[in-house]
């Protein structure tokens, strides 16, 4: 039995971390600001409609109304090329083509668009259905037939890469276009034999029961996407609703009071249960977005944003909830513990207020009360598990978008992460805590100056990276061994690069052209689309980037490591080599190399106070001159250093002695500074 409940659960963390279902949902949390939206413009129709406002004259009341019915009308098309973008990135096609090719696909194939008496009109309700099906068969289409189609080698070898890659869609883009000439009247053939079969099941079923059977069809349509009530009112009929479920009060005042406690889904408990989850869980962030929506019964930001639509962990409690909330509520009723009256109300009624409209005292309110705290019970567990299976896909998801990653980055993470999921059954604490780390705070670029020694005046500045945590405070990179330790090192070095040209271009706009050194992990310098991302973005600003880089660099591939030095410096960037004397240090590997510029380690200038580190440092600085290098002093901190490292004819010096690592802003000040010397005795 144990081996069989494993087995289970194995197949439900299979499913959930299926590159399938992980497009379906970033598809959907990807339209949380229009769901957000959507509910606004749903809230401000329904409250200028009850209150009579639409028949003012007023444009801005007319404009309100008529934008808040097209959001509402568009919300099959946002679904469809949100899925057709997200299916078709995550399985390596273009995203872009994939959500055309969904759009294009629903708009002519599944009934949005149709014609009546000579014009187009708009049938959102009726295609909601089709938003989700439609772009999941285009894009699974697209992908197959791209993989046998031929590619034309010759045809096409010398065009552009990302011309072949549009090229090579055509055929399959046309193929999978009218393919659905043929799948769309099966599909309409099929959906029409299961409604009349669900049909002559409920034609003999008692108020009671449609009633039920409504609220199960309507879940069930929610949980695979589709608005549940629209498709179940297109499908069958519901003038039920109006008839007494229990003497005296109608079976929709009964299911939305009593029922739906927070929308589809009963989700006032469900927020109830986030909030015992720890406090930056994705799930209580997404509970505490919803709670202004939950109050008005509006489920989207939940459904989609958790999400519990196609998550096999949340489908029990999702249906669960209504059942329990249906069968404890009309028990109590039946039994005339509380009284009640049939009250017409809109859907939006708040939980609480509802419930003391149509029971006029606090017995209605207490039993809704009570019901919430069963919905909280049932939901807790499954959604605690939710959050231990999900929560370091989640940090990873968080930590990409903040650092703003390019779309095509961000499919090639996604493709690693999922191949490391199918590769290994469980998650590493460690990187699963920096991750998380890092997405709640805010990285950041701080600049400490570098000086000429001759002189004292500022040449320049290293950027040196900061995590400004939840609480404000500043602290140094300790993350970096461990990303470079899981390889997502590449994620802080791309969002080095974009962050230090964007400061450059600061710079610029001042009249300031200083010269910035970034830090790049020794695995950066040996990909071809890292060294050309950073000549992209640095060609504005020539000779003003240094990258540097550690000696162990250039031990896992030479050759690589050396040509994309000399492309860089083709494109005036040049390299230098950093805390020299610290790792692998030898001077025939220094001689191999394309760098003019080295950074002496810190550990070097320590040991002179004794004889024989002033002896070594010396005779290193000796050789590295003698060898044409310039140099940088690292870890300066006194007035007798200083003077030491001067004396030794060392062109360039950094450290707290003249100032510590800066924020962008306070570094334009210290550069801007008019005093010819900062040397302080």
């Amino acid at each position: 039995m144990k081996k069989f409940i494993r087995s289970i659960f194995s197949a439900v963390d299979q499913f959930l971390k299926s590159r399938f279902i992980l497009s379906v949902r970033e598809a959907f949390i990807a339209l949380l600001p229009y769901f957000v939206s959507s509910a606004v413009a749903i809230l401000l129709l329904n409250t200028v409609t009850a209150f009579g406002w639409y028949q003012s004259d007023s444009g801005f009341v007319s404009r309100v109304k008529q934008g808040a019915e097209l959001i509402l009308a568009l919300f099959p098309v946002m679904v469809s090329f949100s899925l057709g973008f997200f299916l078709s990135k995550n399985y390596g096609t273009s995203g872009i083509v994939g959500g055309l090719l969904a759009l294009l696909c629903f708009a002519i194939h599944g009934h949005f668009v149709t014609e009546f008496d000579g014009n187009f009109i708009v049938n959102d309700q009726g295609a909601s259905a089709y938003s989700i099906v439609i772009p999941i068969l285009s894009s699974l289409q697209l992908k197959a037939l791209l993989k046998w189609s031929p590619k034309f080698p010759i045809w096409l070898g010398s065009v552009s890469p990302f011309l072949k890659e549009k090229l090579l869609l055509l055929l399959p883009f046309s193929l999978v276009f009218f393919s659905f000439f043929l799948w769309l009247p099966l599909l309409d053939l099929f959906g029409s034999y299961i409604a009349a079969g669900l049909q002559s099941l409920m034609k003999d079923s008692s108020v009671v029961e449609l009633t039920a059977q409504r609220m199960l069809l309507s879940h069930a349509f929610w949980f695979v996407g589709v608005h549940g009530d629209n498709t179940y009112n297109l499908l069958f009929d519901s003038r039920f609703l109006t008839e007494d479920l229990l003497p005296g009060i109608s079976a929709k005042t009964f299911y939305d009071t009593f029922v739906l406690i927070g929308g589809t889904g009963c989700f006032v408990g469900l927020v109830l249960a986030a909030m015992l989850l720890p406090k930056r869980s994705h799930e209580r962030h997404i509970a505490f977005l919803s709670i202004p929506f939950s109050v008005f019964n509006f489920c989207e930001i939940i459904l989609y944003g958790l999400p519990i639509f196609l998550n096999p962990i949340l489908m029990i409690p999702f249906f669960l909830t209504p059942i329990c909330n249906f069968v404890v509520a009309y028990w109590v009723l039946e039994a005339g513990w509380i009284p009640f009256n049939d009250i017409e109300m809109s859907w939006m009624t708040p939980t609480l207020v509802n419930g003391w409209i149509v029971g006029n005292s606090w017995h209605a309110v207490a039993l809704q009360g009570f019901l919430i705290l069963v919905n909280t019970a049932i939901y807790y567990p499954f959604l605690s598990w939710h959050h231990n299976r999900v929560n370091y896909q989640q940090s990873l998801e968080q930590l990409s978008e903040q650092l703003a990653l390019t779309d095509a980055f961000n499919m090639q993470q996604e493709s690693k992460y999922i191949a490391r999921q199918s590769e290994q059954g469980h998650i590493n604490k460690e990187i699963r805590e920096v991750i998380t780390e890092l997405s709640r705070g805010t990285l950041m670029l701080y600049y400490q100056p570098q000086v000429y020694s001759t002189t004292t005046t500022c040449c320049g500045f290293e950027a040196l990276l900061r995590l400004k945590t939840k609480d404000g405070k500043v602290v140094g990179p300790y993350f970096l061994d461990v990303l470079g330790a899981h390889h997502q090192s590449v994620l802080i070095d791309l969002w080095v690069i974009d962050t230090a040209a964007k400061d450059l271009e600061r710079f610029q706009q001042l009249g300031l052209q200083p010269c910035i050194s970034i830090n790049l992990h020794p695995d950066s310098l040996l990909k071809d689309d890292i060294v050309n991302r950073i000549i992209r973005r640095f060609k504005r600003y020539p000779k003003q980037l240094i990258i540097e880089v550690v000696e162990s660099s250039y031990l896992s591939d030479r050759v690589n490591f050396i040509h994309h030095i000399e492309m860089l410096r083709e494109h005036f960037i040049e390299t230098a080599l950093d805390d020299f004397g610290s790792g692998y240090s030898s001077l025939s590997m220094l001689a191999d190399l394309p760098v003019s510029l080295v950074k002496l380690d810190k550990q070097f200038l320590d040991r002179c106070d004794s004889s024989s580190g002033c002896t070594l440092y010396s005779n290193v600085v000796k050789l590295l001159h003698d060898q044409g290098h310039r140099l940088v002093a690292e870890g300066v901190e006194s007035h007798k250093q200083y003077e030491y490292v001067k004396s030794l004819g060392i062109e360039k010096i950094q450290g707290w002695y003249f100032e510590k690592a800066l924020p962008l802003n306070e570094a334009i000040d210290f550069i801007n500074r008019d005093s010819g010397s900062i040397v302080r005795e």
